[in-house]
């Protein structure tokens, strides 16, 4: 009797300490549960584990926004239950600065803004400061960061000088340019022609001019308006090549304590194999202090078909040089190139042992009217620009930080966002059937022999 009457307290005794350890372990999840969400709460983080980073902010764009001084509005117009598709991208610019508020409108619901901002289809972001607004390329960052350049920065004209054989601003080919003018249209840069040897002169309207690649030389009277030009408080780019003789150019910029090389650069780098490029386009790692190139420090960039730079120091008074760009301990500039050389080799005594430059920047005090110094840029390519290249690692970034810096918009000099990428998978049909026996018919027929197993062994 007494071992029976044992029996229902300890049976009791073990629900009660079941139901003990069941409430602590409850507890336990709860708190755990609100640990976590404070600890969310109080920082707040985010992983972007995409491959182009696609939800988090580019420099640029970082830089911009915390530069902002006036407010900023985006307009998101599409259909309500699309919404959310588009705060993942757009809470980040809100997030970056209390100055930027974002609007989601349904255009359904508020015909009459819609029509005020000539919106024509869902999907639409708009941006807008004070009066000025500019619908967005795309719901991508990149399309938001440049329409919010537009309204923030207005346009500014950027003169190419043709007429010598310079590369073609609407060419398509690997040598065209059409790519930079894309780019340079997106950052609210006006791109116009102009032609010297009809005028002989540089509108006022021109925020800069590049020489971009020219095949022959400037005449006197170009070189002599180009120099005017610069001195009064102008900005250039000039974008030169190996092998290509230019002696008026050349005169001009070595007055500017810039002396051109008559040399093709060279870079056996090993680093370089990586990127399967030919020593012929040097791979450049090491920059200089410049604000066009701090940003690059962890950037590669290529420069094919390159010659080099002397930084003398007799240059006009007061005119201040500095490299950019510099090729590696294992490079040699070849002197004496042209075009029709086929293989070149290093020759003791003659060529030119490496680090070489191969970008100069310069500062010109005004010596006219202008109220801010000259500025010019050399590069010993450009190739650097074109299509083959521009989207070479730091090449665009390169180009467009140049042109920044020559129009005085230093905030927009940084890393650009990052196009998304578009992955696929391409499976032949052996990998289909692969698939579809060991994933479709495989593992849960499998799971179900294995279920199958312990419950047998149970029963």
């Amino acid at each position: 009797m007494s071992g029976e009457g044992k029996q229902p307290k300890l049976r009791g005794f073990r629900r009660a300490l079941h139901g003990a350890n069941f409430a602590l372990y409850t507890a336990i999840i709860i708190a755990m549960i609100v640990v976590a969400n404070w600890f969310v709460n109080r920082h707040d983080h985010r992983w972007d584990l995409t491959p182009n980073k696609q939800f988090t902010l580019s420099p640029q764009s970082m830089k911009l926004l915390r530069s902002l001084k006036r407010n900023v509005t985006i307009y998101v117009f599409d259909q309500k239950n699309r919404f959310a598709a588009r705060r993942d991208l757009l809470g980040e610019y809100q997030a970056a600065s209390h100055y930027v508020k974002v609007d989601y409108v349904d255009p359904d619901r508020d015909p009459g803004l819609a029509r005020e901002f000539n919106v024509r289809s869902y999907g639409t972001i708009v941006v807008e400061v004070g009066k000025r607004h500019f619908q967005a390329s795309g719901a991508t960052e990149a399309g938001v960061t440049n329409a919010l350049i537009h309204v923030l920065m207005g346009e500014k004209d950027v003169c190419f000088i043709e007429g010598h054989g310079e590369h073609s601003l609407n060419g398509t080919s690997q040598y065209g340019y059409s790519q930079w003018k894309k780019s340079l249209s997106d950052e609210s840069y006006e791109v116009q022609t102009l032609v010297l040897m009809q005028k002989n002169q540089i509108p006022s309207t021109c925020s800069m001019v590049v020489v971009a690649g020219p095949r022959h030389d400037y005449l006197p009277p170009e070189i002599a308006t180009l120099k005017k030009y610069v001195e009064d408080g102008g900005r250039a780019l000039f974008m030169l090549d190996a092998g290509t003789s230019l002696p008026n150019l050349d005169s001009l910029l070595a007055g500017w304590g810039v002396q051109v090389k008559d040399d093709l650069v060279i870079d056996l780098n090993p680093i370089a194999q990586l990127f399967q490029t030919t020593p012929d386009m040097p791979l450049i790692l090491s920059y200089g202090s410049s604000s066009i190139v701090q940003p690059l420090k962890r950037t590669a960039t290529l420069f094919p078909l390159a010659c080099s730079f002397d930084i003398s120091n007799n240059s006009s008074s007061g005119v201040t040089d500095e490299s950019l760009a510099k090729t590696s301990a294992d490079s040699y500039g070849y002197v004496g190139f042209n075009p029709n050389i086929r293989q070149v080799s290093f020759r003791p005594g003659k060529d030119i042992k490496g680090p070489l430059s191969v970008a100069v920047d310069g500062k010109i005090p005004t010596q006219g009217s202008g109220k801010h110094g000259g500025r010019f840029v050399v590069l010993g390519s450009s190739e650097v620009a074109s299509n083959a290249y521009l989207g070479f690692q730091g090449n665009r970034d390169l180009v467009m930080n140049t042109v920044n810096w020559l129009t005085s918009e230093e905030n927009l000099i940084s890393i650009r966002p990052k196009p998304p990428l578009n992955q696929h998978l391409t499976l032949n049909e052996r990998q289909m059937g692969q698939i579809l026996y060991l994933g479709v018919i495989g593992l849960p027929l499998a799971m179900l022999i294995l279920g199958g197993a312990v419950w047998w062994h149970r029963r």
